[in-house]
């Protein structure tokens, strides 16, 4: 091959061309010992760019802020709570109005760290995760959403979970809640059916008495569990593909990579997008924190057997949580921002060297916990417009807008 800015990859003893700068290549086969094939190929820049425009702020500067969720709420209205991280408080935002949300209520809870919540499908009920109660009691509180502006607590499950839960995954159809317990480092099954008195009705954790576990997702019966070093876990939990069930859930395969910290994983159509956390020795929430860490795409093609085909690595930052939506990609990237990413067709090597980065927005503004400091938590795709938590200012909302760029 000839040409600079490009790259041939085995696949299975194929070679696969992928380039990562446009221009032209001349790309040679060698077939047997003597037959050698060659062709030129035109490679052009993509036509694809676009801009994230900031539509609403929901400024939070008296303390770090962790998780959001957003949901329209049983009375119409659209909302986005927002946990804290080393604080006691969700803060709930009417952003009906997105250019104008509003602070509508404040609930205090016995906790240090309220990392995740999550929303039940019927928006009837939340989930708050709990970690580092007074009580030593931590698991997880159930909110009554009748009011969504200004919910209310109808009752907790600490039981099998007083170590403290990180993250949480609603199953609405079974009426399940899939906790992260950092005690047993297991995932908890939880039957919220009647959810002013949970019980554990499963379990599940990897054979490792090491291990460190993170997230979960579950997205059409199979759970994607982000096990730290031991990578990402793939669990039948009602695929029906091995045999497991949505209380009993079944092992289908497992990725690890050498540098693990495997933090959060994202499945979409073929690929699976696993997100690696890495934060200096002795970091501090109340000062700038100079993360590590990036996207691994894998081809889910065979689930038994993922293959990390691709990559997102924006330099000298970390990524955080994703969401992915149509040909798009959203990554939290905490110091350097919010960021857009064109995943269609398909893909294969460095995705940032590729130019398929779209749109980039800083979370961040003086009137901060850590001034001129973004540290972008996640995203999740809202009625067409972007939703994210910032660790040092709070909530933005912002709107990808397409703009055309001439195919050089």
């Amino acid at each position: 091959m000839s040409g600079t800015g490009a790259q041939v990859e085995d696949d299975d003893g194929e070679g696969v061309f992928v380039a990562e700068e446009a221009g032209t290549y001349r790309v040679s086969a060698r077939l047997g010992e003597n037959s050698v094939l060659s062709a030129v190929v035109r490679v052009e820049s993509r036509a694809v760019d676009a801009e994230l425009i900031q539509v609403g702020r929901g400024p939070i500067s008296d303390h770090h802020s962790g998780d959001v969720w957003v949901f329209e709420g049983v009375n119409g209205r659209d909302y986005a709570y927002i946990g804290t991280f080393m604080h006691d408080w969700m803060k709930v935002w009417d952003v009906t109005d997105p250019s104008n949300p509003m602070l509508t209520d404040s609930i205090q809870l016995d906790a240090r760290r309220i990392n995740d919540v999550k929303i039940h499908p019927n928006s009837r009920l939340g989930i708050v995760t709990r970690e580092g109660a007074s009580s030593r009691r931590n698991g997880m509180v159930l909110l009554d959403l009748a009011m969504p502006a200004h919910p209310t607590v109808l009752g907790e499950y600490t039981e099998t979970l007083t170590g403290g839960v990180h993250n949480v995954w609603i199953d609405g159809e079974n009426e399940l809640v899939y906790a992260v317990h950092n005690g047993t480092r297991a995932i908890h099954i939880i039957d919220i059916s009647n959810p002013e008195a949970p019980s554990e009705v499963g379990r599940w954790a990897i054979d490792n008495q090491q291990r460190s576990l993170h997230d979960i997702i579950i997205q059409e019966g199979y759970a994607y569990v982000s096990y730290w070093d031991d990578g990402v876990v793939i669990l039948d939990v009602g695929a029906g593909s091995h045999g497991g069930t949505p209380r009993a859930p079944v092992l289908v395969s497992q990725f690890k990579y050498p540098i693990g910290n495997t933090h959060v994983a994202w499945r979409h159509g073929q690929y699976l997008f696993v997100g690696d956390e890495i934060f200096p020795p002795a970091w501090d929430a109340d000062r700038p924190i100079d993360a590590r860490g990036y996207i691994h795409v894998l081809d889910m093609s065979d689930i038994e057997n993922p293959v990390e085909v691709a990559k997102y690595e924006v330099p000298e930052a970390g990524a955080h949580n994703v969401w992915a939506e149509g040909d798009r990609l959203y990554v939290g990237y905490y110091q350097a921002g919010l960021r857009g990413l064109d995943i269609s067709g398909e893909l294969r090597g460095d995705l940032y060297k590729q130019g398929r980065e779209i749109a980039v927005i800083e979370t961040t503004d003086e009137d901060t916990m850590t001034p001129n400091w973004g540290m972008t938590w996640g995203a999740q795709i809202f009625k067409g417009r972007v939703y994210s938590s910032d660790l040092n200012s709070g909530l933005w909302i912002t709107e990808l807008k397409e703009r055309s760029r001439i195919i050089s």
